[in-house]
């Protein structure tokens, strides 16, 4: 691809966003670094700012990821997922693996000079991913488990299904279903073996 197609197709405002979200956290980072040095008090103004910008900063990020996923990948078929997890392996596992290795070296040499302490490279690459891999380390199963849409009426269908199943999440229901599918199965068994609910 030339370089001017490539200017061509690129989408300025997720361009935009990816800013903003980047300078929210380099802020972010920047007046917690300052108020665990006890340079800046942490007052209320820190506080609230604080809190307001990781509520949206990162999902800005999983949002412009998510929408040029779905503009720009088609996963409609195993092989089409297995080319998607090839891709977002190189894409995202090597850069991932690179410099939480590099961070987990430098940690560990530097150790006693280190806010946060880290566990084995084995358990920080594959179930406890330092800041600010974790990120990436997400975004790979994020993609991994999502499928495309083909059409609006998909999409729409899809966001329902993901919505519906973040609030049963948040909310506690996935719990809720399994103790009603429980004593669903009880009351069945105990139509049926009315002894061995005695």
């Amino acid at each position: 691809m030339s370089e001017q197609t490539a200017v061509r197709t690129r989408e300025k405002w997720v361009d935009d966003v990816k800013v903003i979200a980047c300078i929210l956290v380099v802020l972010g980072h920047f007046f917690q670094s300052m108020t665990k040095a006890n340079i800046l008090p942490a007052n209320d103004l820190y506080k609230w700012f604080n809190t307001t910008i990781y509520y949206f900063h990162v999902p800005l990020f999983f949002i412009c990821s998510g929408y040029l996923y779905q503009k720009y990948n088609k996963v409609n078929s195993v092989g089409s997922w297995y080319r998607n997890v090839t891709k977002k392996v190189l894409a995202l596992g090597v850069p991932y693996a690179t410099f939480t290795t590099a961070t987990w070296v430098l940690k560990k040499v530097f150790s006693s000079s280190v806010n946060d302490q880290i566990g084995g490279l084995g358990e920080t690459l594959f179930l406890h991913p330092t800041a600010p891999y974790w990120y990436l380390y997400a975004l790979f199963f994020i993609f991994l488990v999502t499928p495309t849409f083909n059409s609006v009426k998909a999409t729409a269908v899809g966001l329902v299904v993901a919505l519906a199943a973040k609030s049963l999440i948040l909310t506690g229901g996935v719990q809720r279903l399994r103790s009603i599918d429980s004593s669903l199965k009880r009351n069945l068994v105990c139509t049926r073996h009315e002894h061995l609910c005695i």
